[in-house]
């Protein structure tokens, strides 16, 4: 089958690691069916895409279509608004017209993230009478979010609310999340189709005896990651041993390293900065357990990639992590404890042998790999053309 996916979030030379999930998806998706992403987005400063304004490629067996566009603000908050919603919509239609024109219509347009790409899909589906998919990944249905959808305008409400109605088919990466968007739109029957792990890079691989190392991989963003926390849960734990170590993963700031100068815990925390996907893959591989504290989260990608590593895993119960998490594969704590994060990294450490990393990567693999959610969505297209055939 011939599908368009038309993404609101993705992996750009902007921002390389925005949407990598939706990435994965793609290429998950496309070891059943061609799979086109199209992307637009507002250029930044960097060169090379003052260069080029397009990218087009295939990359791992999914055909990427990436515009960028330019407008000068004008320093009116509403101008510049309108300006930039102009801009953007009509790159898009541009870019839709020219493909179709080349290549022919796709059988359906799948969207991931409703908001701003969910109205190019309206459009195709008025003016071709193509039925379009709508995927949403984003955590911020909750209160706690710090850019929460309850907290926007009614017109971006009432356009999200749209955009969800003329959809065939809805799907989420967690049931939870899922259910909370059903709750605020009247939907029915959203179809969960979990976040996917590049088990070529993360899979099981055993490793000499060494110390005790938990692993924090994520963006470091204080307010829903809470490395604060995991870093005051650390130095409790030093009252208890120091037969352990803490490799956190990320863009780190100055903040949190003078923490742990503060907590004295130099000797056991190391920060790696951010680095690449592969190297993720390879620090995790290393490590004996996966460690996040999160304040809110939909479907984490990074306890799936730690899971397909074979580590146990340490988080909290929020979003639809429980989802991945079980007796059998990692400790569930409640968000904001600290004194539970201690007693489980505690009890982590003193059951070491308890966890079968073999098991749980296989299991973890059968689940999250790019063949199993490829099926997945194979599926969910096959339903969907027969519907309106």
């Amino acid at each position: 089958m011939k599908i368009m996916w038309l993404a609101s979030w993705y992996p750009n030379p902007v921002n390389p690691f925005d949407g990598d999930f939706i990435q994965r998806h793609a290429r998950a998706a496309s070891l059943y069916n061609q799979v086109t992403v199209f992307y637009v987005s507002q250029a930044g400063v960097n060169n090379e895409i003052a260069e080029n304004k397009t990218i087009e490629r295939t990359n791992e067996g999914v055909e990427e279509k990436i515009f960028f566009f330019y407008f000068k603000k004008t320093g009116l908050v509403y101008v510049d608004k309108l300006i930039y919603n102009w801009r953007y919509y009509n790159t898009y239609k541009k870019a839709i017209k020219n493909y179709f024109f080349k290549e022919g219509k796709p059988d359906i347009i799948h969207v991931h993230v409703p908001m701003k790409a969910g109205m190019i899909a309206r459009w195709i589906r008025k003016r071709w009478a193509i039925p379009y998919i709508v995927s949403e990944h984003s955590a911020h249905y909750k209160m706690r979010t710090d850019d929460d959808f309850l907290s926007k305008s009614i017109i971006h409400k009432w356009v999200v609310k749209k955009i969800f109605r003329g959809a065939v088919a809805i799907t989420n990466v967690s049931e939870a999340l899922g259910k909370k968007i059903a709750e605020l739109f009247k939907l029915r029957n959203i179809r969960i189709i979990y976040n996917t792990v590049d088990t070529r890079l993360f899979n099981y691989k055993k490793t000499d005896d060494f110390r005790f190392r938990f692993i924090h991989v994520s963006t470091l963003h204080e307010h829903q990651k809470n490395v604060g926390g995991i870093l005051r849960a650390t130095a409790a734990l030093t009252k208890l041993r120091h037969d352990f170590e803490l490799v956190i993963v990320g863009p780190v700031s100055d903040e949190f390293r003078k923490i742990v100068e503060k907590l004295n815990l130099p000797p056991l925390v190391k920060f790696t900065g951010e680095i690449a996907y592969m190297e993720v893959a390879r620090q995790m591989k290393q490590a004996s357990a996966f460690v996040l504290f999160s304040r809110y989260e939909n479907f984490p990608c990074v306890i799936i990639e730690a899971l397909c590593c074979g580590l146990p895993v340490i988080a909290t119960d929020v979003g639809g992590v429980k989802e991945a998490i079980n007796e059998g594969n990692g400790i569930l704590i409640q968000s904001e404890n600290e004194d539970e994060l201690t007693r489980a990294m505690n009890k982590m450490i003193e059951g070491n042998n308890k966890f079968d990393r073999y098991k749980i990567a296989m299991e973890a693999k059968n689940k999250f790999s790019y063949s199993a959610i490829g099926r997945q969505f194979n599926n969910l297209y096959k339903e969907i053309l027969m519907i309106n055939d």
